[in-house]
C-alpha cells in the first residue's frame, strides 16, 4: 500500500490532525479557508482551540473550562455529544449499513419519516437532506413553485418578510430579507419582502393575484430574536387559505424545541403550515441533517405523479445516516420532555436577564425571545458603536462565556442555552454579564 505522506510531504492523517496544536490549525486555516472570517473571530477574541465538548461546557487548549450559550446558533440544543445519540449512531453504524442509494429501501429514514407524522398529524410527508438549514429551505420553496405551477398557475411570486434570514445558497438569500447577503450576485426572481409582523402588508401582495407561498421564520433569528404579535401567524394563515397561498414557516433556527415547543409552530394552538424546515437541533450537531415537513396536499401536487416524482432529488436526500441522528434527537426530544423542561427552565434566566436589564437600562434596553432562544438588545454609544460585541468579547475573554451578537442586527447578543444547562450554570452567566456590563459601563 502506498504511504500518502510518502507520495505528498505534508499530507495529514487522522491521526495527525487529532493531535495538531491551536497554532498549526490556525495556520493551516488562515492558508487554506475563509481566511477574513477566521480573521475577525481572532481579532474579536471570540475564537479558540476547543478539544472537548460535553453538555453545556467547552474546553480549550489552555485549560480553560467555557460555558457554551450559543451552541453553534442553536444546533446543540440537546448538549454537546448527547450520550443517547452518540452511542445510538454508533450502534447503527456498527450494523455496517448501506446508508445512501437513491433506489434501495431505507429503513431508518422510513421510520423518522413515520415519527413526524406521529408528532405532526396534520403533515405527514418527509424530505431529509444531508446538509444544513439552507437545503431545507430551496427544498420548501422549490416544492411550492413546482406545486403551484402545476396547481395553480399564474402564482410564481414569493412573499418573505424584511430583516429575515433562510440561508447562504442563492435561492435561500433571495429569499431572506437582508440586502446585505444579495450583494454581488443574481437573484431568483419572484421575491419580495414585506415588514415581519405587518399582516397588511402580507395581504396587499397577496391581493396581487400572484403569490405561490410565503415564508417566515416563527422569531426571527439573525434578525434579532424578533418575536412577532401573538395573533400574526394566525391571521397569516387565514389569508394563505384565502388567497390560495402556500405557508412555510422556517424552523431551522427556532424549532427542535428550542423555543419550549417541539416545534416552534406549536406555541400557536392549532396553526398548521402547508410545511415547516428543520435543521440545527435536530442534528445534535453529530452530522448534517435538515429537512422539511408537509401536508400530503401540499407534497402530491408537486410530486404526485411519475412525471414530476424526480423533480426533486438528491444524492445524500433521504439518507439512513442522517435520518437516524434526527430519529434519535426526536426520541430523546420526546422521552426527556425536553420542550416542557425548557420552558420551565427558560424563567428562571429571563427574571434574571431582566433584573440586569433594569439595572443597566442605559446599556442594555430590551430581553427577547422565548424558551431558550434569548436577545439581548443593546444600546449604542456617544460615537454610534455598540455596546454588544463589546460585552460578548468580555463574556468570552474574562469569564469563559461563549455567546454570539446577530449577523442582521449586531445590537442583539444571542443567547442560546440547552437542555444540559444547570441552575449552576445560569448563575454563572448571570453573574458574568452583570460584570461584563459592568466593566463596559465604567469604560
Amino acid at each position: 500500500m502506498t504511504n500518502a505522506k510518502d507520495l505528498y510531504p505534508g499530507f495529514l492523517t487522522l491521526d495527525d490532525a487529532l493531535h495538531l496544536d491551536g497554532e498549526t490549525v490556525k495556520k493551516l486555516q488562515l492558508q487554506h479557508m475563509n481566511q477574513y472570517r477566521i480573521q475577525m473571530g481572532l481579532e474579536g477574541g471570540l475564537s479558540f482551540d476547543i478539544v472537548k465538548a460535553e453538555g453545556c461546557h467547552i474546553w480549550d487548549a489552555e485549560g480553560h473550562e467555557r460555558l457554551d450559550f450559543i451552541g453553534c446558533v442553536g444546533v446543540y440544543v440537546l448538549g454537546h455529544n448527547n450520550p443517547f445519540i452518540v452511542d445510538g449512531v454508533l450502534k447503527y453504524l456498527s450494523t455496517h449499513p448501506l446508508s445512501m442509494d437513491p433506489m434501495a429501501l431505507k429503513p431508518v429514514t422510513a421510520s423518522f419519516a413515520n415519527n413526524m407524522a406521529l408528532v405532526t398529524p396534520e403533515l405527514t410527508r418527509t424530505i431529509v437532506n444531508g446538509g444544513g438549514g439552507a437545503e431545507a429551505v430551496e427544498a420548501a420553496l422549490k416544492m411550492c413553485r413546482i406545486a403551484a405551477g402545476r396547481t395553480r398557475p399564474g402564482k410564481t411570486r414569493v412573499v418573505s418578510t424584511l430583516n429575515s434570514f433562510h440561508g447562504k445558497t442563492l435561492g435561500a438569500v433571495s429569499a431572506g430579507g437582508k440586502e446585505t447577503w444579495r450583494r454581488w450576485q443574481p437573484q431568483v426572481p419572484g421575491h419580495v419582502y414585506v415588514p415581519y409582523g405587518d399582516a397588511e402588508a402580507v395581504e396587499a401582495e397577496f391581493k396581487k393575484g400572484d403569490v405561490a407561498a410565503f415564508i417566515a421564520e416563527p422569531i426571527q433569528g439573525e434578525g434579532g430574536i424578533v418575536v412577532p404579535p401573538d395573533d400574526y401567524f394566525y391571521t397569516i394563515r387565514k389569508l394563505c387559505d384565502e388567497y390560495g397561498v402556500y405557508m412555510i414557516l422556517d424552523e431551522v433556527q427556532a424549532g427542535s424545541c428550542r423555543t419550549g415547543y417541539i416545534w416552534a409552530h406549536k406555541y400557536y394552538d392549532g396553526l398548521v403550515p402547508d410545511a415547516f424546515t428543520f435543521a440545527k437541533g435536530i442534528s445534535d450537531g453529530l452530522l448534517p441533517v435538515s429537512g422539511v415537513q408537509a401536508k400530503e396536499s401540499l407534497y402530491m401536487a408537486a410530486y404526485g405523479s411519475n412525471d414530476s416524482a424526480m423533480m426533486h432529488t438528491a444524492t445524500y436526500q433521504d439518507n439512513n445516516i442522517s435520518a437516524a441522528v434526527a430519529l434519535l434527537s426526536l426520541q430523546y426530544m420526546i422521552e426527556n420532555d425536553v420542550a416542557g423542561k425548557i420552558r420551565e427552565r427558560s424563567t428562571y434566566i429571563f427574571d434574571g436577564l431582566r433584573n440586569i436589564q433594569r439595572e443597566h437600562s442605559d446599556i442594555l434596553s430590551e430581553v427577547r425571545g422565548r424558551g431558550f432562544m434569548i436577545g439581548l438588545k443593546f444600546g449604542v454609544d456617544a460615537n454610534g458603536e455598540g455596546y454588544a460585541n463589546r460585552v460578548g468579547a468580555i463574556l468570552a475573554q474574562k469569564h469563559y462565556v461563549q455567546t454570539m451578537t446577530s449577523t442582521n442586527n449586531d445590537t442583539i447578543l444571542r443567547v442560546y442555552p440547552n437542555i444540559a444547562t444547570t441552575r449552576e450554570d445560569f448563575d454563572w452567566f448571570l453573574d458574568a454579564l452583570e460584570k461584563s456590563i459592568s466593566e463596559v459601563q465604567a469604560a
